[in-house]
């Protein structure tokens, strides 16, 4: 499993930096790279020698930094198999620096850390919801408040649209895991029915033994998030896994925000997107 963690060094981004080596702790030859972007401006009166020796000496001084904050952040609590590197890159765009980063290193999973996001926020955008909308490559949202558990227990939120493709890489994730899984849908209406019986029989074969449906009654009166909010109080998973469409119009993404990057501000533990 390889996995890029982004931190800009607060408190805050440390939650990504555990959930990661918890992560990377399931799986043998794993591999950890912490990144993080600078935006360092050359000044028009210096030479593209004098600036490059300027940048490299910055992103010498960075990665110790980096180092060090890691260290003590995880300490002794990072299986010392788990190969680790470290990332400092000069951007202008950190989002889709992030990106490019993790398409070039090959990694499995971008792991970030949020906050909880007032509406102002939101409509600003953050790197979080930006990943999670744009990134080929799933992300980990961790929560900065999370209280990680061992990821024993793992909820994957469906529409059941697309159950055995999706479940497919629940399965792949599982394997590292061991979780006990569990199938969370939100039924609509009765005609469902079928649905929920194509589910069944996907769920009857091997590839998926162990893995339980549960199908809870839809409250048109509370949104998806909320849903979700009270599934984790009162049943308390310790990883969400879900898959986020991207094929909305312009102005439905103006005013219709992806309920996936909505999630990842909302819930108390870390959740897991991938792209449909």
């Amino acid at each position: 499993m390889k996995l890029l963690v982004t931190t800009d060094f607060s408190s805050n981004s440390k939650s990504a930096i555990k959930f990661a080596s918890l992560l990377a702790n399931k799986e043998a030859g794993s591999e950890i790279t912490f990144y993080h972007a600078v935006q360092v401006m050359k000044p028009t009166s210096w030479s593209d020698g004098h600036f490059k020796k300027y940048l490299d000496t910055e992103i010498k001084r960075i990665t110790s930094e980096l180092q060090a904050f890691v260290g003590k952040t995880i300490a002794k609590h990072l299986d010392k198999k788990v190969k680790v590197k470290y990332l400092i890159e000069n951007s202008l765009s950190t989002e889709k620096a992030i990106i490019d980063a993790a398409k070039k290193n090959k990694v499995n999973f971008i792991c970030i850390a949020t906050k909880g996001a007032g509406i102002l926020r939101k409509l600003m955008g953050t790197h979080t919801e930006y990943l999670v909308n744009n990134s080929p490559i799933p992300v980990c949202a961790v929560p900065s408040d999370a209280k990680l558990k061992d990821l024993t227990k793992l909820t994957y939120l469906s529409d059941l649209e697309n159950i055995k493709k999706e479940m497919t890489q629940v399965v792949k994730l599982n394997n590292a895991l061991r979780a006990s899984v569990e199938i969370l849908h939100f039924s609509m209406v009765d005609l469902e029915k079928f649905e929920l019986d194509k589910a069944a029989k996907v769920l009857a074969t091997d590839l998926f033994a162990g893995a339980r449906l549960t199908v809870e009654e839809n409250n048109i009166n509370l949104s998806l998030v909320e849903k979700v909010d009270r599934y984790v109080r009162d049943n308390k998973p310790h990883l969400i896994v879900m898959f986020t469409k991207r094929n909305k119009g312009f102005f439905e993404s103006l005013f219709l925000p992806s309920k996936s990057a909505e999630l990842t501000f909302t819930t108390k533990v870390p959740v897991i997107v991938y792209p449909k």
